[in-house]
């Protein structure tokens, strides 16, 4: 997967490979950069003391380092300063960006733009941090998407995501009334559910009330679904004449 930056930044934290160690330094691959690599320092190797490199680390070996020091010739790493949760984060990022590699094929043959990467990937690497964010926000959070992208870049994503990721991981639930008092309130209700779209549930339990689910990659993506869909509904409602009403299971 390309990166859209050519270069890392000082305090950036990147996954490397280690491709040579010696007893007081180590060089290490860029893995989210092309051609690029880096040093590591014994000093910036670990918090404990370390004598020998060798005795720590092998050739091959992946982990994350934080970029300390960047000029035209050469890249400083740090392993030392990286904790866990940025270690985490980062490893996460990443595993995440290589499969978003297929995600990027299947994209750029739904949609007609000059550039994949300079026109889509780039801009979601930059907006949220990685480009699998995009695909992973675009149903509960499309609108974050079409403030840099266009609505029909942003659909082919969702239509991508829908096709390739598992978007039923976290719940959220609740319940909603609704009520009409006409004749054909029973075709009212249905016009108002039509306007909940891939991802939520309604379940009928007892008049008024509906259960009502809402499923995302996270809890607060779920609960973004949930908050979209009810007010959908509500102004779908109001607009029919009827009285609604929403609480959290």
């Amino acid at each position: 997967m390309k990166w859209y930056k050519d270069r890392p930044e000082e305090g950036d934290f990147v996954v490397v490979e280690l491709t040579d160690v010696d007893t007081n330094s180590a060089f290490a691959k860029l893995e989210e950069y092309k051609n690029l690599q880096g040093m590591i320092h014994i000093s910036e190797a670990s918090r404990s003391w370390v004598q020998d490199l060798t005795k720590e680390f092998s050739k091959g070996e992946k982990t994350v380092a934080q970029v300390i020091e960047v000029d035209e010739s050469s890249i400083g790493l740090s392993l030392k300063r990286v904790n866990d949760k940025q270690k985490k984060d980062t490893m996460n990022r990443w595993r995440k960006e290589q499969k978003a590699d297929k995600f990027i094929e299947d994209l750029e043959d739904s949609i007609d733009v000059d550039d994949i990467y300079e026109d889509v990937v780039f801009p979601l690497q930059r907006e949220l941090g990685s480009s699998f964010e995009g695909f992973e926000i675009s149903i509960a959070e499309e609108e974050k998407l079409k403030e840099f992208l266009d609505d029909e870049v942003v659909d082919a994503i969702q239509e991508v995501a829908k096709e390739n990721i598992d978007l039923k991981q976290e719940k959220f639930e609740g319940e909603i009334e609704v009520e009409f008092y006409h004749g054909d309130g029973l075709d009212r209700i249905k016009k108002a559910f039509d306007e909940v779209e891939d991802g939520v549930e309604i379940k009928y339990m007892s008049a008024p009330k509906y259960s009502i689910e809402a499923w995302g990659r996270t809890q607060e993506l779920a609960k973004k679904r949930m908050d979209t869909a009810t007010q959908r509904i509500q102004e779908k409602v109001e607009e029919l004449d009827g009285s609604f009403n929403f609480s959290k299971a």
